[in-house]
């Protein structure tokens, strides 16, 4: 029996490694907090457009080789850092989550009513429900990504579960919806885009 290989195209790679890139830039842009050991940084946003734009097979890969190029040792994750020990400190949860965060918007994106076309001549009924389905589908990946960091984060510090909730979440879901609302708007006009070039299909 021939075992299926996962194979890309020169497009998807080039994709791929265009998002892989976008995530290490945005992961930079971070803010630390005095109160607690997690940044605020544009990495959900980096993410969320992966995923929505690459969709779920592209859009995961693009997260395991922004998470392989950082355990080699290149200072790509949130404050230039890099190493098994980035991973293992109290954001790992939230770094490692990255790729399973990608699927599960690739995933529900994909499983949309193909109706929902991303073009010019779509009526606006499926415009602003392909918003919205790409909206749903970021909120899900954010769960993930809140399920990873905090029971990780709970972990490492020795929390308990609320207080992991309180420090792992409290602070950063105001900030966390506001980038799922400009990744949502910029997917849309990005991946209409990409596909009007070719580049997408």
């Amino acid at each position: 029996m021939k075992s299926k290989l996962i194979r890309f195209s020169l497009k998807e790679i080039i994709l791929i490694a265009i998002f892989s890139a976008l995530t290490i830039v945005l992961a930079q842009i971070s803010v630390k907090i005095p109160f607690s050991p997690i940044p605020i940084t544009m990495q959900v946003l980096a993410v969320c457009l992966a995923a929505t734009i690459l969709g779920k097979k592209c859009g995961t890969v693009s997260q395991i080789v922004y998470i392989l190029i950082g355990i080699i040792g290149f200072p790509v994750f949130s404050g230039f850092n890099s190493g098994l020990g980035a991973l293992l400190g109290p954001t790992g949860g939230y770094i490692l989550s990255f790729p399973f965060m990608a699927f599960t918007i690739g995933y529900i994106n994909e499983s949309v009513d193909k109706r929902i076309a991303i073009n010019n001549n779509a009526p606006s009924e499926l415009i602003n429900s392909g918003r919205l389905s790409m909206l749903i589908a970021m909120l899900s990946g954010l769960i993930v990504c809140y399920i990873f960091g905090t029971f990780w984060l709970g972990f490492s510090l020795k929390l308990s579960f609320s207080k992991a909730l309180i420090v792992g979440i409290g602070w950063y879901l105001p900030f966390d919806i506001i980038k799922i609302f400009m990744a949502s708007f910029l997917a849309y006009e990005v991946k209409r885009a990409l596909i009007r070039s070719g580049l997408l299909t």
